[in-house]
């Protein structure tokens, strides 16, 4: 049976159950806004592009999370024109060109709430330079102890060394 929703804020969770309990297509382009977990929004959007439920892709939505992957939050970010409220992340994982990428977005209005978080990098070579902006976007600790060999100019180097806020450093090649 198809149903209509009339909300306009909606935790991700109640319309990915409800989602389970019909075989029909659920409306939800009512919905403004939605909370909750990047696991549970990303299935709300998994099933409207499945066509099991319809109408997202203009809400906000409003994350949960306090650690999460920055490719996560990108690709979130591509499936609304809606703006994702990320304050509650505390720690971005992956690499130093996502989590540019998001903070880029955060900086454009698409994101918002970033900007304080910590971020631990999953790269093993890295240009100084996409470190030196990373640093930029962020007042949070950066965990740079996987790279493993930076390139660039010695005096980008020397603006890394001398930053505050990137641990994990001291060992790399160059």
């Amino acid at each position: 049976e198809a149903i209509t929703l009339s909300d306009t804020t909606l935790a991700a969770t109640s319309l990915n159950a409800l989602n389970a309990l019909t075989t029909g297509v659920i409306d939800a382009s009512s919905i403004t806004t939605l909370t909750g977990a990047y696991a549970d929004v990303n299935a709300s959007y998994t099933a409207n592009a499945a066509g099991t439920i319809s109408g997202l892709a203009n809400e906000a939505i409003t994350l949960s999370d306090t650690t999460l992957a920055a490719s996560s939050l990108n690709a979130l970010n591509a499936l609304t024109t809606g703006v994702i409220n990320a304050a509650s992340i505390t720690t971005l994982t992956g690499t130093a060109a996502d989590a540019n990428t998001s903070y880029a977005a955060n900086a454009a209005g698409t994101l918002s709430g970033l900007g304080n978080e910590a971020v631990t990098l999953s790269d093993t070579t890295l240009a100084v330079t996409v470190l030196n902006t990373l640093n930029g976007n962020t007042s949070g600790t950066i965990d740079a102890n996987t790279v493993t060999t930076f390139t660039g100019a010695a005096a980008d180097v020397e603006t890394l060394y001398n930053a505050s806020g990137i641990s994990g450093l001291g060992n790399e090649a160059i």
